[in-house]
């Protein structure tokens, strides 16, 4: 790849990473405490939905 080419590339995707932040401190913390939070429980929730169920043993119990 050309240095030029790659240069522009580089340029075109700071813009875009630039634009996001400063999207994302347009959303005032208390938000943005509370978003983190729910996707945090989201993923926890997802994990634990993704495991398989615990095998539990059956004792029979002889009288």
């Amino acid at each position: 790849m050309l240095p030029s080419t790659h240069l522009a590339l580089h340029e075109a995707r700071a813009a875009e990473l630039r634009k996001e932040a400063a999207d994302h401190a347009l959303i005032p913390r208390d938000r943005r405490r509370i978003r983190t939070q729910v996707g945090l429980k989201l993923v926890e929730l997802g994990t634990r939905l993704a495991q398989p169920p615990a095998h539990h043993r059956h004792r029979t119990r002889i009288a």
